[in-house]
């Protein structure tokens, strides 16, 4: 099957092309920005192409969806913005994640691309503490609540793909992502905010404002779960969550990965993260039903699968009493 991703080369674009290129896939990549050059050395990388176009150039990416002719699109193109970015750039946001959702559902729709995946995010659902009430998880039945510019995209660019998928007949799957990490995570204007693991392994002596326990979800689980839906054929009209099914710390992380030990020092951190305490994790009971998603790998099996892919691609983390 041929596969475009738009926003392909950001994080969680390289992840899900990684896992659909080792199933056999023709995989495309739709973005600006191409992946670096690091990156598009690793064999993982190697059979995948890579388009220039702008999610937001309906011309262009119509233009890419003809010459490809894929099968599938694969929409994850967003600005992942922070609230500096809400402040300083808000019109560019809502322009990306809601304006290039129509665009790209478009020009799927006039070349013929009737399956689509398109990626969300657990930020529709809100962080208020009251947004919860008593709930231990976080379903797809959950009213969504977004208290951030970028869940409001996000909810907007759900909306708008349901209603141009039943005005062109588009076969569409969308997925909420939650707290991500590991390979293919870089700093990038798209997406400011690191991971918590990524921040630690930028720094010699790391301090963390808590233990930041939340349903982290290993970034090639999520590759290969994303594969899974974009294959089945029977999922349309369907709205997921794609969580880790399991809770961990980037503190049991980075000792699991032998690399400098993050301390908890609440007055002076040095990493940060934008997933509140309050939020319960996401429940992905219905994602595993329907293509057999077990969650994440244990943390010592992503912690050891992490280290050997930074060594792959050359990097070499703080180790632990270096």
């Amino acid at each position: 099957m041929k596969i475009a991703i738009a926003g392909g080369s950001g994080f969680v674009g390289l992840a899900a092309a990684e896992a659909l290129a080792a199933r056999g896939h023709d995989v495309v990549l739709f973005d600006l920005c191409t992946p670096p050059a690091e990156f598009q050395a690793h064999p993982a990388l190697r059979r995948i192409r890579f388009i220039k176009t702008d999610v937001c150039d309906g011309a262009r990416l119509t233009e890419a969806f003809e010459a490809e002719r894929p099968h599938a699109l694969l929409h994850m193109a967003a600005l992942t913005s922070n609230e500096t970015m809400e402040r300083t750039a808000a019109a560019k946001i809502i322009e990306v994640n809601v304006g290039g959702t129509a665009t790209a559902l478009e020009a799927a729709a006039k070349a013929s691309c009737r399956r689509i995946v398109a990626l969300s995010s657990i930020a529709v659902y809100g962080s208020r503490p009251g947004d919860f009430g008593a709930a231990e998880s976080i379903d797809e039945a959950m009213p969504p609540r977004p208290d951030s510019l970028y869940g409001n995209t996000k909810r907007a660019s759900e909306e708008v793909a349901r209603r141009l998928a039943d005005l062109h007949d588009l076969d569409l799957t969308t997925l909420r992502l939650g707290p991500i990490f590991g390979p293919w995570e870089r700093p990038g204007d798209a997406r400011p905010d690191l991971s918590p693991h990524a921040q630690i392994l930028a720094q010699e002596a790391p301090r963390l404002a808590g233990e930041m326990r939340t349903d982290w979800l290993y970034s090639r689980d999520a590759g290969e779960a994303i594969a899974a839906v974009v294959e089945s054929a029977d999922l349309g009209g369907n709205t997921f969550n794609l969580g880790a099914g399991s809770l961990s710390t980037p503190v049991e992380w980075a000792i699991a990965a032998g690399i400098a030990t993050p301390s908890i020092a609440p007055d002076a951190p040095t990493v940060t993260s934008r997933i509140p305490p309050s939020r319960p994790p996401l429940a992905i009971e219905r994602l595993r039903a329907a293509i057999g998603l077990s969650g994440t790998r244990p943390i010592t099996e992503a912690a050891a699968d992490h280290m050997a892919w930074l060594a792959s691609v050359g990097m070499t983390p703080p180790r632990a009493g270096g």
